[in-house]
């Protein structure tokens, strides 16, 4: 989990539209999050580097997303679909 949770701590520190997230582990999962608020969590799968997306819909529950990736590109998903970023403004 650790090379897991700095894999995407660089990753997010290299990207403007996500920069100012934090990264926290939970148990097995990684929760993104701005502030206190958490907004997205990677959930580990069956397979090998691949990782489930759920996000936290209009601040009361958590949705899953039918999307499946490495960790980039769960990121890459999350910093190309502004409407998935409510957290913005």
């Amino acid at each position: 989990m650790n090379e897991s949770l700095a894999k995407i701590r660089h990753r997010i520190a290299i990207d403007p539209k996500l920069a100012d997230l934090e990264v926290r582990a939970e148990g097995n999962e990684l929760h993104l999050a701005r502030g206190d608020r958490s907004f997205a969590r990677l959930l580990p799968t069956e397979k090998e580097g691949e990782w489930r997306m759920e996000y936290f819909q209009n601040l009361e529950r958590w949705e899953t997303l039918d999307y499946r990736g490495t960790l980039e590109e769960c990121l890459d998903f999350l910093s190309e679909k502004a409407h998935y970023r409510f957290w913005e403004g």
